[in-house]
């Protein structure tokens, strides 16, 4: 059985370099949407915990709160749909969303009831 973890303890999520380069891009690219939003007002800030993800991510640490990974898994999907320019990078998300998708999946509280 999968050790559970709780909300606010870290846990690693293993990246080869690429993959490390696609979040960090990703998260970055996500982050300043908000900067140029707050002048047209058409993108919906990010959470707090994207902003808390990127800046450890950018200190060279993989690991993640529960809240962060289930962010980060929701910007990687926004992403990975795009029709723009994020293309390229589908295959990259892609394993991205699969490696967050299992922490995730690994780390559910145990079901009541």
């Amino acid at each position: 059985m999968a050790a559970r973890s709780t909300s606010s303890q870290s846990i690693p999520l293993p990246l080869p370099p690429a993959e490390h380069w696609t979040l960090h891009h990703v998260l970055l690219h996500r982050i300043e949407q908000e900067r140029t939003a707050e002048e047209t007002s058409t993108v919906e800030p990010p959470p707090l915990e994207i902003f808390h993800a990127f800046e450890r991510l950018d200190a060279g640490n993989t690991q993640f709160t529960i809240a962060q990974f289930k962010a980060i898994q929701e910007v990687l999907a926004e992403y990975h749909h795009a029709t723009t320019w994020w293309e390229v990078e589908r295959a990259r998300i892609e394993r991205l969303l699969h490696r967050v998708a299992t922490i995730l999946e690994a780390n559910q509280p145990p079901q009541t009831g």
